[in-house]
């Protein structure tokens, strides 16, 4: 279709995004959200006319990318590149972000490739450019998946549920009234309306769980269950007190909160934000390990984690390590070049350093 569309560089930079599903052959091995037969993802495809243009295409998504993940998923990614062996087939060279979940298992959590002329020479995709000269043109193409909906589940969640990161909770709070009669519901509810406009008046997504026919203990499960990042209970007692119990869901802790300072909520879900990702990169780091020897290598790898492993750049040692460990070169990081130490499998002079590891 770019042959058809595209005729000069008027009609360039061409960029299409696509929000759709994708059907593939896995059978045996689904999980939810992280490997499944039908998916639903987000995928890009761009033709520019020149080579520095559509390389810094790549590098603007793959930063849009781990922006998105670590701003608003709070999970902090590694980028950099995938080896040749690993690349995106057809494309020069693939970029990635990986990240590491608490079982220790590598998780790739998007990429964006440099196409490269490897598409367009092939099905004529030609433009004339300002002088009437016709070139072949370059592209690109990237993507994510829901995958990163598995991800934030795995890093966040614990035995009680979801724990949803606030900028991405559909509800950030909600509140559950608690009274024992009609009396009591006269003096509850109001409050509770006048809390919700207070915080709806701060752009905060807020939810009353008034049902009825439920005690609060069985609301207080259902929305930890759900993963809102607070919970405000607030019953008659409360009232007389001025204040409201605030529950954080990502620690489980509780606290007063005196009416007055209500419009505090909000600087509040900014805190669980950035402590949940900070979180996250401890956890991150403590999977992390430098590695040298081949033989200690082998026996922490059933354990899990990213391993920094010094690597000759040969396919030949990276599919060897692959075949008896199961863990590939995930990412190659940015400015990982090394060739100081010894590859780990071959110990000849390395070339750099990326992260090997088993993964999803």
């Amino acid at each position: 279709m770019y042959s058809k569309w595209i005729q000069s560089w008027r009609d360039l930079p061409l960029k299409i995004n696509f929000w759709n599903t994708a059907l593939r052959a896995e059978i045996k091995a689904t999980k939810p959200f992280l490997r499944t037969s039908e998916f639903l993802w987000q995928e890009g495809h761009t033709v520019h006319t020149t080579q520095e243009e559509a390389e810094k295409e790549v590098m603007k998504i793959l930063d849009i990318y781990k922006n998105t993940v670590e701003e608003e998923l709070a999970i902090p990614v590694t980028t950099g590149k995938k080896s040749e062996k690993e690349k995106f087939v057809g494309a020069v060279y693939t970029t990635t972000m990986e990240s590491i979940m608490p079982d220790g298992k590598a998780l790739q959590m998007g990429t964006s490739h440099f196409l490269g002329q490897n598409f367009s020479k092939p099905f004529d995709v030609k433009f004339a450019d300002k002088d009437n000269v016709e070139h072949f043109a370059w592209q690109t193409s990237w993507g994510v998946s829901w995958r990163l909906i598995g991800a934030m589940i795995m890093v966040h969640g614990d035995d009680k549920g979801l724990v949803l990161p606030p900028k991405v909770a559909p509800m950030q709070v909600v509140i559950v009234p608690i009274y024992k009669n009609d009396e009591g519901k006269e003096i509850v509810l109001p409050k509770v309306e006048e809390i919700k406009e207070i915080l709806e008046s701060k752009d905060i997504r807020v939810h009353i769980d008034d049902r009825s026919e439920l005690s609060p203990g069985y609301k207080f499960n259902d929305w930890e269950l759900k993963g809102v990042p607070i919970r405000i209970e607030i019953g008659p007692k409360d009232i007389e007190k001025q204040s409201v119990i605030i529950a954080k869901r990502y620690n489980r802790e509780k606290s007063s909160l005196e009416f007055t300072k209500i419009e505090k909520i909000s600087t509040i879900l900014d805190e669980i934000q950035n402590i949940m990702l900070e979180n996250a990169k401890e956890q991150a780091k403590t999977n992390t390990i430098n590695i040298l020897d081949y033989t200690e290598f082998k026996s922490k790898i059933e354990e899990g984690g990213f391993f920094n492993a010094p690597w000759c750049g040969k396919i030949e040692c990276e599919e060897k390590i692959k075949e008896e460990t199961g863990a590939d070169i995930r990412v190659i990081p940015w400015n990982s070049e090394d060739s100081n130490k010894k590859c780990i499998y071959c110990g000849e002079q390395s070339k750099t350093i990326p992260i090997f590891a088993r993964g999803y």
